[in-house]
């Protein structure tokens, strides 16, 4: 934990209870638990899918553990910043999940304030004991941190999985300091993304039981991985696999060429279940990204719209 954690709180008067326990912020009791303030309590409307995930592949997406650079590649492409750029600065990571990222930007010299709604203490399992990385558990719609207090806002692969993804922005934005930086992935709102097979298949695997659904995914897995890589292997394959299969197969990615075949079948089965069974996921437009950074941005910023995703990221 941050030992200077109390000053980033919106709250003068927050402070400790004696074993530390619990933290006394705005006229309530906040427990404590594994050294995690808890804004927020365990169950919520993450619970079953993204919850799950971190029960079944904890350390799947670490680049430590899975003998890749993936996460550390897919950070510096998607940024486009330098490593220098991260370091000594404090970053408010805004759904940290299991941890993946919070352990690049630590690797890269930033301190990190990681939170997320539940599950933290999968990510800080992973991540150890470390005073530069400070896991809170509370909702990135009602942070409980001061505004303007941040070096970078964090949001990645998260913020159209909360449930007003564009009111979910405009809050996050407001905890960057005037010369800050920020990054934040959305999904795309184009019609190559919307067509996808998992839009087809949401309105009916949201509401199914998240334990039979991953059970099912992982039951037809190992065939849907053979068949998909079969088919990359006719002319027009990849597509056919992208708009009409419902596995995610990364098989023939080469940032994943340090994978061998059973963890890319890992990841597909993960990452299916993480496309069908989420409670809300609702890409933003550019065009809305645009507003929402004009609207609370000084330093220069562009928005990135490709075919599956959009980034907002502020110019080195």
């Amino acid at each position: 934990m941050f030992p200077d954690f109390i000053t980033y709180l919106d709250d003068e008067k927050s402070s400790f209870e004696g074993t530390r326990a619990a933290l006394n912020f705005q006229g309530r009791s906040i427990p404590v638990r594994n050294n995690i303030a808890r804004f927020t309590p365990d169950m919520n409307y993450s619970v079953g899918n993204f919850s799950k995930l971190r029960e079944r592949h904890a350390t799947l997406q670490m680049d430590s553990l899975n003998g890749t650079n993936e996460r550390e590649r897919t950070i510096l492409e998607r940024t486009g910043w330098a490593p220098e750029f991260f370091k000594g600065k404090t970053i408010l990571e805004c759904g940290c999940g299991a941890g993946p990222d919070t352990e690049i930007l630590r690797k890269f010299g930033a301190r990190v304030m990681a939170v997320d709604i539940a599950g933290v203490d999968t990510a800080k399992d992973n991540l150890g004991e470390d005073e530069n990385v400070n896991f809170v558990q509370a909702s990135i719609m009602d942070l409980p941190f001061k505004k303007k207090s941040f070096d970078i806002v964090w949001c990645h692969r998260v913020i159209q999985h909360t449930p007003d993804p564009i009111a979910t922005l405009d809050h996050i934005l407001q905890f960057v300091k005037e010369d800050g930086a920020v990054f934040v992935q959305s999904y795309a709102r184009t019609p190559v993304q919307m067509l996808r097979w998992k839009y087809a298949l949401r309105p009916v695997t949201k509401r199914m039981n998240p334990e039979k659904l991953y059970n099912t995914i992982k039951a037809y897995g190992p065939f849907a991985f053979k068949l998909t890589n079969a088919i990359h292997k006719i002319p027009g394959g990849k597509y056919f696999n992208f708009f009409c299969v419902p596995f995610l197969n990364y098989r023939h990615a080469a940032r994943f060429d340090g994978m061998t075949d059973a963890q890319m079948l890992e990841y597909g089965i993960h990452d299916t279940f993480d496309a069908l069974s989420p409670a809300y996921d609702k890409p933003i437009s550019a065009r809305k990204m645009k507003a929402l950074a004009a609207r609370h941005l000084k330093s220069p910023v562009e928005i990135e719209e490709q075919h599956t995703i959009t980034l907002m990221r502020t110019k080195p």
